[in-house]
């Protein structure tokens, strides 16, 4: 089962691996993103990134949703990690069942602004997550498991 999507323009790193692994008790992280799917430096970086005892699973954008679609019926606990907003309403526009969306971290980059210490929106990003709101989705501010979850909704 999906426990949670994640969007984090790290990918992953330790706050995913050691943090979120355990809380959730995962035995897979899957990675939806184009360039990492095609690179295999980056490949092998995410590899060396990751807990032991989980599987990675890293495929572009066009090609997850038989992957994400067995990642739903599973009985292992899954998290799905994507680089950006773009990449996660995709994915929420595909599969209606999922309903948490956690901002992990957006660094700053050219016209966006400072929503936390470690997350920064443009424009676009906001639009993606004013209508993830309207579909009911939650969106949760929040880096590790431990940190109070904060809902976007008090930022935008």
């Amino acid at each position: 089962m999906i426990r949670l999507v994640r969007v984090d323009d790290r990918l992953l790193h330790g706050q995913v691996s050691f943090y979120w692994t355990e809380y959730l008790n995962l035995s897979e992280i899957i990675i939806v993103n184009n360039e990492a799917s095609e690179d295999d430096f980056t490949k092998m970086i995410l590899d060396l990134a990751k807990p032991k005892d989980v599987k990675l699973t890293i495929v572009p954008i066009d090609n997850c949703k038989s992957i994400l679609n067995q990642a739903l019926k599973s009985m292992d606990n899954i998290i799905v990690i994507v680089s950006n907003l773009i990449d996660a309403k995709i994915i929420f526009d595909s599969f209606s069942l999922l309903k948490i969306c956690n901002l992990g971290g957006l660094r700053n980059r050219p016209g966006a602004i400072q929503v936390s210490e470690y997350l920064y929106l443009t424009c676009e990003d906001t639009a993606v997550i004013r209508e993830l709101m309207q579909r009911e989705i939650e969106m949760q501010i929040c880096k590790s498991p431990y940190d109070t979850r904060i809902n976007i909704r008090e930022y935008i």
